[in-house]
């Protein structure tokens, strides 16, 4: 794996950086590697860096002359570093568990993370879904890539010849974009949950996109918006004692807290 190889590679240049000298034998002992993945690795950065930068001071032994300039290499600025920390609290916190579908040599930076995090948060967060199926993701991204109509079986009932339009990820579930022809309801637009999809069959007929809808897709704050649909105004009253939650609330686009009347 392309990742698995650079996170390798990084900690490689991580420990040319810190030590004296790395021994190639004890090495690739510590990291359950192979000598000979080792010297390929340390190959590689010295074509890259240049063989003066790191040198071989004796058989199976190499170091870093410039430990400055890998530190440099290596380590963020305090701003990088603070817009790192902030990224992964936010999402900790509006998607806990994402690091389960990290690769596992990831998961050993975001586990001390996730610690540190959890010293100061306690984040609760909305139960997520089993890991999808991968036989009906792969057919979906051909339905929606090629434009192909497709049957699914959702629920215990067809849906037939439907267009597949987006997979769409949303707080922890996997969501499809759809268009039923046959269905009357909000001209046949809806999102189904893709766990719940347990067949699709491909049809070679195509259709053509249409970037009105890709728009819509795009752009739609709920999946409940009308597609096709007029606009219009819609004001709704609240009680006095919880204007306070909608002062502090983050409004959609469409919408604006108008006060007291």
């Amino acid at each position: 794996m392309q990742n698995k190889k650079t996170f390798e590679l990084l900690n490689l240049l991580k420990e040319l950086g810190k030590t004296t000298q790395i021994n190639v034998k004890n090495y690739a002992i510590n990291q359950g590697l192979s000598e000979r993945t080792i010297r390929r690795y340390l190959d590689d950065l010295r074509e890259f860096f240049g063989s003066e930068f790191i040198v071989q001071i004796k058989r199976g032994t190499y170091s870093a002359v410039d430990k400055n300039l890998m530190q440099t290499i290596l380590l963020p600025n305090q701003k990088q570093k603070d817009e790192f920390e902030n990224l992964i609290d936010l999402l900790h916190i509006i998607n806990p568990g994402f690091a389960n579908v990290l690769p596992p040599a990831y998961k050993q930076i975001d586990e001390k993370l996730a610690k540190e995090l959890a010293d100061v948060f306690l984040i609760k967060g909305s139960p997520r879904e089993n890991p999808i199926n991968l036989e009906i993701l792969a057919e979906l991204k051909k339905a929606i890539k090629f434009h192909k109509y497709c049957d699914i079986f959702l629920e215990n009932r067809w849906l037939k010849n439907i267009k597949a339009l987006k997979i769409i990820y949303c707080k922890g579930n996997w969501q499809l974009a759809i268009i039923d022809l046959q269905n009357p309801q909000n001209n046949g637009f809806c999102v189904v949950r893709l766990g719940f999809i347990n067949k699709v069959i491909l049809h070679s007929n195509t259709f053509n996109a249409n970037p009105n809808t890709e728009n819509f897709i795009q752009n739609m704050q709920t999946f409940l918006e009308g597609y096709g649909v007029t606009p219009y105004l819609c004001k709704v009253a609240v009680a006095p004692w919880c204007e306070k939650y909608f002062l502090r609330k983050k409004f959609f686009n469409s919408q604006k807290y108008r006060g007291t009347t």
